[in-house]
Parts: structure tokens; sequence; C-alpha cells
């Protein structure tokens, strides 16, 4: 079974950011979302973590076919 991916945007001790994060589920909820991103990145284990939303991501990753969309003849 492969492994969808999830852009999960969030406030870390009042700073924005955002991570990629594969799960093996069609959905992803904000609250597994925040677990997920405390076990995963080590950075994020002890900060304060708020307004957490998941977006499914549908594009592959442009690395995964070593040419960027811009130089792809349409």
């Amino acid at each position: 079974m492969s492994q969808d991916r999830f852009i999960v945007s969030f406030i870390a001790d009042g700073q924005p950011d955002n991570r990629v994060l594969e799960y093996d589920a069609e959905t992803l909820s904000p609250k597994k979302a925040e677990a997920l991103l405390r076990v995963t990145f080590a950075e994020l284990k002890s900060v304060k973590i708020t307004d957490v939303q998941v977006q499914k991501r549908t594009k592959p990753n442009e690395t995964e076919h070593d040419v960027p969309g811009h130089f792809k003849q349409p």
C-alpha cells in the first residue's frame, strides 16, 4: 500500500511553519498530524503547536521525475 503525502501547516511557538508528512490513509486529521509532527521532527517535540491545517498533496514531487515542471513541454 502506498503512502499519501500531506502538507501540514501550523504555528510553532508563534511562528508559521509547514512540513510534508507521509501517511498510509486517505485522510489525516489535524490531531493525528500534530502527533506525527512531534514524533517525526525532533525540533517540534516540545514546542507549542497551534492552528494545525492539513491538505492532501496531489502533485508528485518534482524530484521524483528529475525535471522541474517549468521545463516540461505542454
